[in-house]
């Protein structure tokens, strides 16, 4: 049985159990009159914030429901269970800046209204304004939650030398302790911000899948998920490697030894949308959970969790300290040479996944 058909079975199951005994109720029916609790069932990575004690259980109490995670290892896995069953059961889903055009123009989420959200106007204008976020009617469709970075990390006990370049994961004497994030836009990005191509988003393919092949003789692993790096970089296996500045800070706060560098070409930049799935069953409720994603009160609770990210309310974020800065590797100030993970045409996807999936079987 194929990984992809034991994913769908499971969620099957997961959305059997939550919807098959009878119709959810309306979001703004009150527990105790006469309705069953409404559910919330929302799909995220595991261990994000979302599913912690400082949120589900905070939400449930406020709002009087239950609330029901469906976790995905990719944000393609994560569309592929929504297309494949999803619609009419989930309610919120989390695309990053590389998906959200995308799910706009397919329809895969409906649009947000802002003028039911409480915290809306404290989130970072910044954050807010990423147009791929927006249809052309201006109608919004992604409410910025966390924003961060895929960059260089290292073992600094291992490696003294200075680094300031992602030349470091093509140097010989790294062979076989490289860790390589498993997604195609990140891969294709950082190789072209290590050739110095003009436009990273329009990069020569042909030098790309070049470079990443020569890599693939360094990399002990292709990474997918915080455990797929933290457990061989915490054993020793990998020295050096693209990552998460989630993983980072998780790892830094533990007191293990990691440095964590803005190479000079430029690091991959992203933000994670809330969004409301089409056909989602519980839309107040839903609106609700997204607001409450922004709030002060989680993004508070949010910062503090190691495996947490930045945060998008502005608020939270002006109020870090400068422990809690460095932690999360923007002090004195952010990066400023960011190469925003955006949308691309379906042409340009598939070229660009399809280069990386020879890079992994070659």
């Amino acid at each position: 049985m194929t990984k992809r058909i034991c994913i769908l079975l499971a969620l099957a199951l997961i959305l059997t159990s939550l919807f098959g005994c009878a119709p959810a109720p309306a979001a703004n029916e009150a527990p105790g009159s006469g309705g069953e609790i409404p559910t919330l069932t929302v799909m995220n990575w595991k261990s994000y914030g979302s599913d912690k004690d400082y949120s589900v259980p905070v939400f449930e109490e406020m709002y009087g429901c239950k609330v029901e995670h469906v976790y995905f290892n990719s944000l393609e896995e994560m569309l592929t269970m929504l297309q494949t069953g999803g619609f009419g059961t989930i309610d919120c889903i989390l695309p990053n800046t590389n998906y959200i055009r995308r799910c706009v123009e397919e329809g895969i989420i409906q649009p947000i209204d802002i003028s039911k959200l409480e915290n809306y106007g404290e989130l970072r204008e910044t954050l807010r304004s990423f147009p791929d976020a927006y249809d052309a009617d201006n109608n919004v469709y992604g409410v910025p939650w966390a924003w961060g970075t895929t960059s260089l990390g290292y073992n600094p006990t291992v490696i003294t030398e200075p680094i300031d370049s992602w030349s470091a994961l093509w140097d010989e004497k790294y062979a076989g302790k490289v860790a390589y994030f498993d997604d195609y836009n990140t891969a294709i990005l950082t190789a072209a911000m290590y050739l110095n191509e003009p436009d990273p988003q329009n990069p020569d393919l042909t030098k790309v899948e070049e470079a990443l092949l020569a890599l693939k003789a360094n990399a002990k692993t292709w990474w997918d998920s915080y455990d797929a790096y933290a457990k061989p970089y915490l054993a020793g296996e990998i020295v050096i490697g693209n990552m998460w500045v989630g993983s980072a800070s998780s790892i830094y706060r533990s007191g293990e030894p990691l440095s964590y560098i803005y190479p000079k070409e430029g690091a991959v930049g992203w933000i994670d949308y809330w969004a409301i799935a089409k056909d989602a069953p519980n839309y107040d409720l839903a609106l609700k959970w997204v607001d409450f994603m922004s709030s002060q009160q989680f993004q508070n609770g949010f910062v503090n969790d190691p495996e947490g990210a930045c945060p998008a309310n502005e608020i939270v974020l002006n109020e870090l300290s400068d422990d809690m800065k460095k932690a999360f590797f923007i002090y004195p100030e952010p990066p400023d040479n960011l190469v925003m993970q955006a949308y691309q045409d379906e042409a340009t996807r598939d070229a660009w996944l399809e280069l990386w999936n020879r890079v992994k079987a070659g």
